[in-house]
């Protein structure tokens, strides 16, 4: 194998995990070679039809963004396979360049609160979380900052106020919902837009401008190298994307942010004498407790009491409203454990991608001159053990790397939240005299919120987690992992800005201590 010059800390994977890895560890000194198995520009769409590139990516074409546009930045399913057992379907949206599915982000930044870090406290289901809400609340803080966050503090436990740069108002019809909200249901309110104004390539653009970052594209990566001990990490072997070539990278330090599932199969395929059942699996968690928020529960309708607004409103037609989770705070006998939270936007037809049934929606309401609206639910997914990613070495990728078997499905707990959420979406809709044209009330399959969670989480016994609460492996002790794969629960909101806090929190702690590996 090729190798080449050291570095102080390799870092797998340029998203939202890897991105901040890089800017803090960068900003702090340390040399940085960032690896992402993507090119670094998606100049076009390549040689294929819409057509072809849709025959070679069946699973990608599912996602909600996918179009004409955006399909260069999803990977080739083709060339990119995993398993499911047969009828438990899971949608693994993945994107091979550099930054990742950030390119495709919504910018949606919520908080979680200590009712979801200390979940299983609540309701004795699982196990907390080993930090808590002021564990991370500064690196919120930065991670805001930097992004240019908008929205209103609102003063609620279960969404804590942050940085935020200035406020999007309100369009008519949420300020008619969230009057309504205020006066029915008081523990219901719906809070303005919380949206990053700056994108992710800012975070790597800050890194770069170090000098200390070494960025190699198409960077296809296998396993991680240990010494002759074992006992720790030297560096990464990776395939070129292009030339098929074999190349070792060596440094004092490891860091996997290649997204949740990839970055435990890089785990589970670094196996050897002394780790036989992957890396940093002593505890035989690594793999187990993949999570998805439920996705599906959604409304289409029109206000029939506003007319659509003017082209100063341009920004908002991205961004969506939150209603908090509201259900399971005091209940003593719930129908289901956790909560879901609502989301709230007025499409418009500048949105790149369109349904079926949001273009009848934007056709119906310009022909009636009334405001569209859209209205869906993320659920929380119980961790369970057996929701898990195991290697399925009898199918490979184009790289010659094993495949992963993807075994999740949902429980009673996550269908009886589905129900009482489609009964919230269109209580909340006529009481605020909305017209419902469209309606989903069946789940959608787990991967499809493209909220992939857990598979190696942190804890603060290493006999039951995979990380510590510095993200730090508790077996190899110069590796860490600090992408979705880390989460202990998932709660209910989006959990980007977490994963970009974790993994800012995660950086600063590895840089007081990278001389000592």
């Amino acid at each position: 194998m090729k190798p080449i010059p050291t570095h102080d800390v390799i870092v797998v994977g340029s998203g939202a995990a890897g991105g901040w890895v890089a800017k803090e560890l960068t900003e702090r000194g340390a040399s940085v070679l960032l690896l992402d198995a993507g090119p670094t520009e998606m100049t076009n769409a390549g040689t294929l039809t819409y057509e072809q590139a849709r025959a070679r990516q069946p699973v990608q074409s599912r996602c909600y963004a996918y179009d004409e546009r955006t399909r260069p930045f999803f990977v080739d399913d083709i060339d990119n396979p995993y398993v499911t057992p047969r009828g438990r379907p899971f949608q693994w949206i993945r994107s091979r360049t550099v930054g990742g599915r950030m390119r495709l982000w919504a910018r949606y930044c919520l908080r979680m609160s200590d009712l979801d870090f200390h979940a299983a406290r609540h309701d004795g289901q699982g196990e907390d979380w080993p930090i808590g809400y002021a564990d991370l609340a500064p690196y919120y803080d930065r991670v805001e900052r930097f992004l240019q966050v908008t929205g209103t503090a609102e003063g609620l436990p279960l969404l804590p106020d942050g940085r935020l740069a200035e406020r999007l108002d309100l369009t008519p019809t949420e300020r008619r919902l969230r009057n309504v909200l205020s006066q029915k249901w008081p523990d219901r309110r719906l809070v303005a837009p919380r949206m990053a104004l700056r994108g992710h390539e800012h975070v790597l653009q800050a890194a770069a401008s170090t000098g200390r970052l070494t960025l190699r594209a198409n960077a296809v990566v296998g396993h991680v190298l240990l010494d002759r001990s074992q006992k720790k990490a030297t560096g990464v072997a990776f395939v070129d994307r292009l030339t098929h070539a074999e190349v070792e990278a060596r440094s004092r330090a490891v860091v996997l942010c290649a997204s949740t599932i990839e970055s435990t199969r890089i785990l589970l395929d670094s196996k050897s004498a002394r780790h036989s059942s992957g890396l940093a699996n002593s505890s035989g968690v690594l793999g187990h407790y993949l999570m998805d928020h439920t996705s599906g529960i959604e409304l289409l309708g029109i206000d029939p009491h506003t007319r659509p607004e003017g082209e100063e409103q341009a920004l908002r037609f991205m961004t969506c409203s939150h209603i908090p989770r509201f259900r399971n705070l005091v209940d003593r006998h719930p129908r289901f454990r956790r909560g879901y939270g609502c989301y709230v936007s007025v499409p418009r037809e500048a949105h790149a991608v369109q349904s079926d049934a949001l273009k009848r929606l934007l056709s119906a309401a310009r022909a009636e001159d009334r405001t569209p609206f859209n209205m869906w639910c993320f659920g929380e997914v119980l961790p369970r053990f057996e929701n898990q990613v195991t290697l399925a070495p009898e199918t490979r990728d184009a790289w010659g790397n094993p495949a992963v078997r993807i075994d999740c499905t949902y429980s009673e707990n996550e269908m009886a939240m589905a129900d009482d959420a489609a009964h919230s979406l269109a209580e909340m809709a006529q009481a605020a005299g909305f017209s419902i044209m469209d309606r989903s009330t069946a789940l959608r399959p787990p991967g499809t919120s493209i909220h992939e969670l857990g598979t190696a989480r942190m804890g603060l016994d290493p006999r039951t987690s995979v990380l510590n609460p510095f993200n730090q492996s508790w077996d190899i002790p110069n590796l860490f992992v600090t992408d979705g794969s880390c989460f202990v629960s998932g709660g209910c909101q989006n959990p980007t800005l977490t994963i970009m806090a974790l993994s800012a929190r995660a950086a600063e702690y590895l840089a007081t201590h990278i001389q000592g590996f």
